[in-house]
């Protein structure tokens, strides 16, 4: 049966790219859909501050007229100025038809050397700061808000392409204990004796709190794999974006003599709210919405981060603390993701507070010139 490979580019073809999941793997008890605003905010040519530095394409793969697979390719220029040559693929899903699949990592792989992009590296929809991730290993549960998930197969298909792994990201979980909590006191107390405040994020000062928060964000992940830094245009899109699901409680802020010098984002879980709507939130969606969230018992501990001068003084101790204590009033069950592989030390401080590896994504790299990793 004859593939076609096409290029997205009216509205139906839009539409069936962000719904090309769903009809995928809508019958896998794991799958989520991934909430189609979402996807389409991060699309979206003209709102979207990430296409003022960016260029982008996507492509759907059809058999005998039935969508299978889709993928995109990107070039943004401020991953390039951190890594030369490097573009990225990203968006991609399948069904089980490896031909399908090599089809799609042509054609993503044509339009980056096309732009002089000499690698590429994904799965990134389309940036680090958005989904990212191969999922490798945890197929047989449900994603948390904002992660990816994947059939077991699709890793084959990465790998059978050319795509070498160049970095893991851990999701850890489990039900908050008591452990940490008396380990972590003594350090939390070190850090309030110097003057250390912490407090949520204020909804009536939200952009002023976003772009203290961006300011940290960028220096404390400044030397982490893959961060590209962010700007504050494109940061306060991405917070309005999540705003309307934030627990602001949940998003702390550390200060020093009133300059903020690290913070903790935490978001409730609503992917059960996504699986019972489809992933659209129009028209009824917000009906699900609105009814469950104060029903959600699960949470994602999304980002901590501490300004480099100020690490290892206790300020990471007091925001775990300060914000496993209020999750553990409310929810039931916490996911922190994704944590670097080799972060032994947060790795470690999760431990004590009952969150262990359970999940594992995997990011990947192919030299395009030489068809294998660079």
């Amino acid at each position: 049966m004859t593939l076609v490979l096409e290029s997205v580019g009216g509205r139906r073809a839009r539409r069936l790219f962000r719904s090309l999941p769903k009809l995928l793997h809508r019958g896998h008890p794991a799958f989520i859909p991934p909430i189609r605003a979402s996807v389409s905010a991060v699309l979206d040519r003209r709102r979207n501050p990430f296409w003022r530095h960016a260029e982008g394409a996507e492509w759907v793969v059809r058999r005998a007229g039935r969508p299978v697979g889709r993928i995109g390719a990107c070039h943004d220029r401020d991953l390039e100025a951190r890594v030369p040559g490097c573009g990225v693929v990203g968006f991609f899903d399948c069904a089980d038809d490896a031909e399908a699949a090599s089809s799609l990592f042509a054609a993503a792989e044509e339009w980056l050397l096309a732009r002089g992009l000499r690698k590429a590296r994904g799965p990134l929809n389309y940036s680090i700061h958005d989904t990212a991730g191969l999922l490798v290993e945890g197929f047989d549960t449900p994603p948390v808000v904002d992660t990816t998930w994947n059939p077991a197969y699709q890793v084959a298909m990465w790998e059978r392409s050319g795509y070498a792994g160049v970095q893991d990201l851990l999701g850890v979980a489990g039900r908050l204990d008591d452990e940490g909590f008396g380990r972590t006191r003594a350090f939390a107390a070190l850090a309030r004796r110097k003057n250390v405040t912490v407090r949520p994020i204020d909804p009536r000062r939200f952009l002023d709190d976003v772009e203290r928060i961006r300011r940290v964000y960028n220096a404390a992940w400044d030397s982490n794999w893959g961060h590209v830094p962010v700007g504050p245009e494109e940061f306060a899109f991405k917070a309005k974006d999540l705003k309307a699901i934030l627990d602001p409680d949940l998003v702390r802020v550390a200060e020093l003599e009133g300059e903020a010098v690290g913070f903790l984002l935490s978001l409730p879980d609503l992917n059960v709210v996504a699986r019972r709507c489809g992933g659209r939130l129009f028209p009824l969606g917000w009906l699900h919405f609105l009814r469950a969230r104060k029903t959600v018992r699960r949470a994602r501990c999304v980002a901590l981060g501490v300004v480099p001068d100020r690490r290892m003084r206790g300020l990471e101790a007091l925001l775990l603390a300060d914000s496993f204590s209020r999750i553990r009033e409310r929810y039931e069950w916490c996911e922190a993701s994704w944590v670097l592989e080799h972060n032994a030390a947060l790795l470690n401080g999760l431990g004590h507070y009952g969150l262990h590896p359970y999940k594992r994504w995997r990011l990947y790299e192919k030299d395009l010139a030489e068809g294998g990793r660079g």
